[in-house]
């Protein structure tokens, strides 16, 4: 599979909500957010991030709007509950890998007025949780470096599509979010890693595999944080223990029947 097209209008879930919180600004986020810039994902709960100031406001619009505040429901298919012999324990097990998330956002189960939302759950993030809102702009001087200046030209490029109140963020400030997300888990859980960590970490994935996310994405990023992480991973330093990241699209690589193009959709 590889990538698709960049949309150019908004999706029927964030333009939903968006209108809901009208006129608080609105970043769609996760799977969202990468399906906009052509990441070929499925979306499961949907997922927006909202300034901190209007996080309380945020949630009472969804209220009057019919959401009701639930908990997350991670409940596995019925064919799979049905044969597990102790269902609130696996849940628990389940959940237990989302603490931090489940702590630091709001959950809501949507109305039952549709047919097509019954049983659609959405999520609310502050962006102190998130940092889908985040932006840094180099410092501005009269003469720099070309390495210098190039990254000053990455850090002014535009960040966000925006559409009325719903913003979407581009490439760089997405990848970023996610990054500093799975940076924060990470080093405030007590184990060091989380179900939720890990697909932060997929996201990011997903993101290098079929965008045009780079070794050079995050290089000004100011913190070291964010830069060392994802050099690690799918970076710099992972490409020199590992090698470059092979793209190829095919059942069974090495078999000559790959695909002419990548997963980026770039010709092979």
């Amino acid at each position: 599979m590889f990538r698709g097209p960049q949309q150019t209008s908004p999706d029927e879930l964030s333009l939903r909500l968006s209108e809901v919180l009208q006129p608080i600004p609105v970043v769609p986020w996760s799977a969202l957010a990468m399906g906009y810039l052509g990441v070929p994902v499925g979306v499961g709960a949907p997922m927006i991030v909202v300034q901190d100031a209007d996080y309380p406001a945020a949630q009472s619009l969804l209220a009057q709007a019919g959401f009701q505040r639930s908990v997350p429901n991670r409940n596995p298919h019925p064919v799979i509950t049905a044969r597990h012999p102790n269902l609130q324990q696996m849940l628990a097990e389940i959940n237990a890998g989302y603490q931090r998330l489940d702590r630091s956002c709001a959950v809501s189960d949507y109305p039952d007025d549709d047919p097509a939302e019954q049983g659609m759950q959405g999520y609310l993030f502050p962006n102190s949780f998130a940092h889908a809102f985040d932006c840094q702009i180099a410092p501005e001087t009269e003469t720099r470096a070309p390495e210098a200046a190039a990254a000053a030209a990455a850090a002014a490029a535009p960040r966000y599509e925006s559409y009325g109140n719903l913003h979407y963020a581009l490439e760089r400030a997405l990848v970023e979010s996610l990054v500093r997300a799975a940076v924060e888990e990470e080093s405030e859980t007590e184990a060091g890693f989380s179900r939720w960590g890990r697909s932060r970490r997929s996201c990011v994935a997903m993101m290098n595999g079929y965008l045009e996310v780079d070794n050079d994405t995050l290089d000004d990023c100011a913190d070291a944080r964010v830069v060392d992480w994802y050099s690690r991973h799918f970076g710099r330093v992972r490409e020199a223990r590992f090698g470059p990241i092979d793209r190829r699209i095919s059942k069974r690589l090495g078999s000559e029947r790959e695909m002419p193009v990548d997963m980026r959709g770039n010709s092979i």
